[in-house]
């Protein structure tokens, strides 16, 4: 598989890892929020998003591919209402 595939898959894992710590980062906001309904939609989303980067994750791996995981941003977790979007 060409180099360039396989470091666009390694990232676009990444981008679901960084979207599943967003979702868990506003999780943790709304339920000091006692928006306990709303977190557990974020947590929802959040496994989502890990299964859509476990599938990119297994492609490389069934094809005999380097993993490599990258690092993840650290999520904002600081909000003054639900946010709208990530």
């Amino acid at each position: 598989m060409d180099d360039a595939v396989v470091g666009a898959v390694n990232e676009q894992t990444k981008h679901e890892l960084n979207s599943a710590y967003s979702y868990l980062a506003i999780a943790a906001y709304v339920e000091s929020q006692s928006l306990s309904g709303f977190a557990h939609w974020m947590r929802v989303r959040a496994r989502e998003e890990v299964m859509h980067a476990l599938k990119f994750f297994d492609f490389l791996v069934d094809r005999n591919q380097r993993v490599k995981l990258l690092a993840v941003p650290e999520p904002r977790s600081d909000f003054t209402s639900p946010p709208r979007r990530l």
